[in-house]
């Protein structure tokens, strides 16, 4: 049966989303700009990266030998964001369903905001004040924040390191674990064997009680020990499905379509057929 099929219709939900609306919408991904930074490395400089797919990392190491100033990064990254690029309709969805109660991105594109401002309110770790979704709108909570204030991108380990630390986040950070405690979260397009990734959900997650509400969406038949094992004390549930399958059912459950039966039953940890 679909995994959709546990919920009531007037349930809503959360969705982080990853990658999944950057690869839809042709920006690069995490991975992507990692290796797009390393082009410009010698090659004594990438020894110092312990994991070229850690954006984090490679971006420190960017700093550390490359360049000495963070606003030529920065800028580096937002030049990489300048080509116009052509929304999906598929990802439409995403603004106009009623279902949807936040949306938690981790990259720094603007796809979401820019299928309907009118119905997105963007929620950055900077804003001093957190923004109040009064008319029903998505709430989309920008992790790392966003190209279109580029000079407050959160990309390097340092830069991470300050967000989870300092008092002036926490209120962001409060406002997320709020939403993942009162709704389900789905977390679909997260490589889940990324570092990165991994260390933003224990950020996101810390304190939450999550009460078995939280699942990852995985088409990965490999996932590292270590990854099971952060993702079991985090309280995430492991869906093994194909992105693009779960999407469809995803897409039916939050235009309220009519649900088909498959063969396929989840129980716990395990996909059974």
């Amino acid at each position: 049966m679909s995994f959709f099929n546990k919920f009531n219709e007037s349930d809503k939900i959360n969705l982080f989303l990853g990658d999944f609306l950057v690869r839809n919408a042709g920006y690069p991904t995490r991975r992507e700009l990692a290796k797009l930074l390393m082009k410009d490395m010698k090659e004594n400089i990438k020894g110092y990266i312990r994991d070229e797919n850690s954006l984090f990392q490679v971006s420190q190491v960017y700093l550390d030998g490359v360049v000495s100033s963070r606003s030529s990064l920065l800028k580096k990254i937002k030049n990489l964001y300048e080509t116009n690029r052509e929304t999906p309709e598929v990802l439409n969805v995403f603004s106009e369903s009623d279902k949807i109660n936040a949306v938690f991105s981790t990259d720094y594109d603007i796809v979401l905001d820019d299928i309907n401002s009118n119905k997105v309110i963007k929620i950055l770790p900077t804003d001093e004040n957190v923004p109040m979704a009064s008319n029903g709108e998505v709430k989309h909570y920008k992790v790392l924040g966003d190209v279109n204030r580029y000079e407050k991108l959160f990309i390097s380990i340092q830069d991470f390191r300050k967000l989870k630390v300092l008092d002036f986040y926490k209120n962001f950070f409060k406002s997320m674990k709020e939403d993942i405690e009162k709704y389900p979260t789905i977390i679909l397009g997260l490589d889940l064997n990324n570092i990165d990734l991994i260390d933003m959900l224990e950020a996101v997650l810390a304190g939450v009680k999550t009460n078995d509400i939280i699942y990852a969406v995985s088409s990965s038949n490999v996932l590292k020990t270590r990854t099971i094992e952060r993702l079991n004390e985090l309280g995430i549930k492991l869906l093994p499905h194909s992105e693009e399958d779960f999407l469809k059912e995803l897409r039916g459950y939050l235009s309220s379509e009519t649900l088909e039966e498959s063969d396929e039953v989840y129980i716990g940890k395990k996909l059974f057929r």
